[in-house]
């Protein structure tokens, strides 16, 4: 981590900081994380393509990745529609674009994986811990807060466990 930058209030600069890519359909998590993650310097990417171009350019030190892509058209989305409806869906590709924008993250996250990128990632979502022990061995360090809780995703981008839940 840098020396704070008096120029931008005491904070260090973006350079400093450590990155982390927000990876999702819309702007709300790039929003959540602008405004309750400051600490980061935050890059946002909307697709696969996006997100292996910006860990090319800049190696993430973190990633929040949205689950579902319901906002994506198809030919952005990872994943071949026709051959998923054709092995998955009976032939219903209806079904199988919806099957690939549910999970859109998790294939965001393997093609990261494959491009060489190993930042830890947080998922904002409520996976079985039978699910979440799956993304792991399959992807390695996945956390997953279910909900949108700074405190909690903050110690997940960091690695730790997520403070417990007020009951």
């Amino acid at each position: 981590m840098g020396e704070p930058d008096a120029e931008h209030g005491g904070a260090p600069t973006s350079s400093s900081r450590p990155r982390l890519l927000v990876i999702e359909d819309g702007h709300e998590y790039e929003e959540f994380a602008r405004a309750f993650l400051a600490r980061w310097d935050v890059r946002s990417a909307h697709s696969a393509r996006e997100a292996i171009a910006a860990h090319a350019e800049a190696t993430p030190d973190a990633l929040l990745v949205d689950l579902r892509f319901e906002r994506s058209r198809a030919e952005e989305l990872v994943g071949d529609v026709r051959g998923t409806a054709r092995r998955r869906f009976a032939g219903d590709e209806a079904r199988a674009l919806q099957y690939l924008r549910e999970q859109q993250g998790t294939l965001v996250l393997a093609a990261l994986r494959q491009a060489g990128c190993d930042a830890p990632a947080v998922f904002v979502t409520d996976f079985s811990a039978r699910r979440l022990d799956n993304l792991r061995q399959l992807y390695g360090r996945v956390a997953v807060v279910p909900s949108f809780d700074a405190r909690a995703i903050e110690a997940a981008l960091r690695g730790e466990e997520p403070p417990a839940r007020a009951p």
